[in-house]
């Protein structure tokens, strides 16, 4: 199994050694891993140092280097020579303007709603009968809001995500009366919002790992990252990757941090200036990286997570290119 080598203390120094990365810490100690072995790096920028002949023998092996700095990624290196298809982009940008587009806009939310009526459902096994009752109320009214989806007819765009929204307030609705008071959850609260509860702080750090995930994969498969169909195009953000995110958030994310946080919500994980202490960052990365390894069934194929996420682009460029009648959402939540 290929490792993804976590580095999030300060002062790693890495080098080569043939075919063999050196990874040196600050205090003398030293590992090493053959290239081979390895699927990705993550590490911390403070104090990070890296020789020109690791890095090319990363870019060769085609293992990205994401580097991240106050628990944030902000880069990545990677190889340049990806995987690119002429026609596969020209149906990509022509898709945004037919049926093919809206289609895969639809498909996305209603595969979003779906999984997190399937989070709500598992959250509610073993809870009291007072939110039992309460969840089973939320989730009424998000398949309410599903069949709208489905019946009325309507794929604009602006539509489709306010409609989401509405499902997911009342999914964070229905979190927030099963997460025990102490963590503080109320509702949810992106980054520019500055949450200071566990459980928020926890999703916007692993969201971003996610993406970073999706975007590789998506870069891999031949489509362009920034030309998507539910979230709407910029510079700034890659809204296709946005838009494959969408499929992975409630099974890779959500249910796993919230299992966690139910089972130990005794344990420390902030600290006085209401930001993830390092050994909470440490579980996360753990329940992340485990998730991804799990193998699940989907599309009659048994795989890691991981590789459902490599693999749901290359499905969507396939239903671009008119191999496939249609695209099929990742909705296998454990």
């Amino acid at each position: 199994m290929a490792l993804k080598i976590v580095l999030s203390d300060y002062g790693y120094h890495i080098s080569k050694k043939g075919g063999l990365l050196v990874i040196a810490k600050a205090d003398g100690s030293k590992k090493e891993v053959s290239i081979g072995n390895i699927s990705m790096i993550l590490a911390n920028l403070k104090g990070l140092s890296i020789s020109g002949e690791a890095l090319k023998l990363m870019l060769i092996h085609g293992v990205p280097l994401i580097l991240l700095s106050r628990d944030k990624p902000v880069g990545k290196i990677q190889p340049m020579m990806l995987k690119s298809h002429v026609r596969l982009r020209k149906e990509q940008v022509k898709a945004q303007e037919d049926a093919r587009g809206s289609k895969i806009a639809q498909t996305i939310i209603l595969n979003k709603i779906f999984n997190q009526i399937k989070v709500l459902k598992r959250l509610s096994r073993g809870s009291p009968i007072s939110v039992q009752e309460n969840i089973e109320e939320k989730i009424q009214q998000v398949y309410s809001i599903y069949k709208d989806i489905s019946e009325s007819g309507i794929d604009a765009r602006s539509w489709l995500i306010s409609k989401e929204a509405e499902a997911s307030r009342h999914y964070w609705e229905a979190v927030a009366g099963i997460i025990p008071k102490e963590i503080g959850f109320t509702g949810r609260k992106k980054k520019y919002e500055n949450p200071e509860d566990p459980l928020n702080l926890s999703l916007n750090y692993l969201y971003t790992l996610l993406m970073y995930q999706v975007w590789y994969a998506t870069e891999l498969s031949g489509l362009d990252p920034f030309i998507g169909y539910l979230h709407e195009d910029s510079n700034r953000r890659p809204s296709l990757v946005m838009d494959i995110m969408e499929e992975f958030r409630q099974p890779v994310v959500d249910y796993p941090l919230i299992k966690h946080l139910l089972k130990h919500k005794e344990g420390k994980a902030l600290d006085e200036e209401k930001k993830l202490i390092d050994s909470f960052r440490k579980e996360l990365l753990q329940i992340f990286f485990e998730t991804l390894e799990k193998n699940v069934s989907f599309m009659n194929r048994t795989a890691p997570i991981k590789a459902h996420i490599r693999l749901q682009p290359i499905r969507l460029a396939k239903y671009l290119l008119g191999y496939t009648d249609k695209y099929v959402c990742f909705d296998i939540v454990m």
